[in-house]
């Protein structure tokens, strides 16, 4: 009984909140608070079947008490003959007394739990600052029987109603939730116009329903726009075929007025200007033409070190008019691959020009190449010691028509990504400001295409 007591007086004392008994006085008792803390007490005892439940300050002087008539500072001249507990509870450890007979010739226990503050600024407990005393007779026993009998019940059934609410909640908001995001994610990978099932008419089932409507939505913008950009491509390539034809009449033209003046050093001298401007304009429109209509790829298999050294044959004369030393590293362990040797061509002279551009003062390009069998990879690594590009740029260098210089058609690198795309390699690029960049390709080796070299 005196273990269930304690438990009692524990539970009670924490429904005391400390800042409140602290500003209570004499002549509180008319207010709010004091008349809100002694219905607390009352419905306590009730609860309980205690006897009487109150609370009084270190000098044993009445704070709050369930009993009607006790006011705010009342000496507890009876709490003397249980001084040895009441110490105990001012040092923070729950106490109960020994058996007492009272008026009503029934037996009584009393049980004292300490009523602790708060250290400043910690949430830890602080200093005793009150006691709560509990008078329950040895009914008291029976009645927290009955009251454990009742709250397992109590318990077990709330288990279960918590279980069968879950069920409900899951049913309803978790499944269909789960369904809008797996939706989302396949919209996300490409999987446009997909729908998800409406389950009720509630704020959930008109969220599926606004997601159905964007799903379609964003398909047909889709589709638009892929027929808009095969429109474009195909009116680009028809443009570019129609502009080519009358310069490469040009090209001819100046040819058959090179000959006729060709001991006219001032006349060839012009001729081979507008012979220039005539190749690059021939140059555009052919980046223009291969951008808007790419060649179907002609798989084969490749070695990677001679397509870069037929890059660098064909560069020579750049390398050294620009004053480029070039190292590589790692190119000739590069295994043979599955691949278009002509796009392949095609994507590191590019990379190699755009180098070269970025070194107007000269420098040094460095190609290394290595298979990470770990990773199941091959790198190519391109670096160069040029001006770098700008970091708020980084991003846009692969879209196409973007150029940073003024010159050039912004296609160069936009071809690039295009043609590795269609190879299933992926292309990173690493710069800093005045310091150089890196462009870095990757291709697996696993796949289908690649071929190790035979011995």
């Amino acid at each position: 009984m005196g273990q269930r007591l304690i438990a009692i007086a524990k539970v009670s004392a924490l429904q005391m909140k400390w800042q409140y008994l602290s500003v209570l006085q004499p002549g509180s008792e008319n207010t709010r608070l004091y008349q809100d803390l002694k219905q607390k007490l009352q419905s306590m005892r009730d609860v309980t079947g205690s006897r009487r439940i109150y609370v009084f300050d270190l000098e044993g002087k009445s704070l709050v008490d369930s009993q009607d008539n006790v006011f705010i500072g009342t000496p507890y001249r009876f709490l003397d003959a249980d001084q040895i507990h009441i110490e105990q509870a001012k040092r923070s450890n729950a106490a109960v007394s020994t058996a007492f007979h009272g008026k009503d010739d029934a037996f009584y226990k009393s049980a004292y739990a300490p009523i602790q503050g708060e250290k400043e600024g910690t949430g830890k407990k602080g200093n005793v600052t009150a006691i709560l005393a509990v008078d329950a007779s040895v009914l008291f026993l029976e009645t927290m029987e009955n009251m454990q009998r009742n709250l397992i019940i109590t318990g077990i059934v709330s288990v279960f109603a918590a279980i069968a609410l879950s069920a409900l909640f899951a049913r309803s908001i978790v499944i269909p939730i789960k369904k809008l995001s797996r939706a989302a994610q396949q919209i996300k990978d490409g999987d446009l116009g997909v729908q998800v099932e409406r389950y009720s008419r509630d704020e959930v089932g008109i969220l599926a329903e606004v997601f159905n409507e964007m799903s379609v939505a964003i398909n047909e913008r889709d589709k638009r726009l892929s027929r808009l950009n095969e429109e474009l491509k195909q009116m680009s390539a028809g443009l570019a075929h129609e502009v080519r034809n009358p310069l490469n009449g040009m090209r001819i033209f100046l040819e058959l007025i090179r000959r006729q003046c060709a001991s006219d050093n001032k006349a060839n001298e012009m001729i081979e200007r507008v012979d220039n401007e005539v190749q690059s304009l021939n140059r555009i429109v052919t980046e223009f033409l291969d951008f808007a209509r790419p060649a179907p790829l002609e798989w084969d298999t490749v070695s990677l070190s001679e397509v870069i050294g037929t890059v660098f044959a064909i560069l020579h004369t750049e390398f050294d008019d620009n004053g480029v030393q070039v190292h590589t590293y790692g190119l000739e362990s590069l295994p043979s691959i599955r691949a278009d040797a002509e796009q392949l061509k095609r994507v590191f002279t590019n990379i190699v020009k755009n180098a070269i551009q970025s070194m107007p003062q000269g420098g040094t390009l460095t190609i290394s190449g290595k298979v990470i069998p770990t990773e199941n990879i091959i790198k190519i690594e391109f670096t160069d010691t040029g001006i770098g590009i700008p970091q708020d740029t980084l991003e846009r260098i692969f879209d196409p028509f973007f150029t940073t210089r003024n010159t050039g058609t912004g296609l160069g690198l936009a071809i690039v990504k295009r043609i590795l795309d269609a190879l299933s390699w992926t292309i990173e690029c690493r710069s800093k400001e005045g310091q150089g960049t890196t462009f870095i390709i990757t291709l697996p080796i696993e796949r289908e295409n690649i071929e190790k070299d035979k011995l």
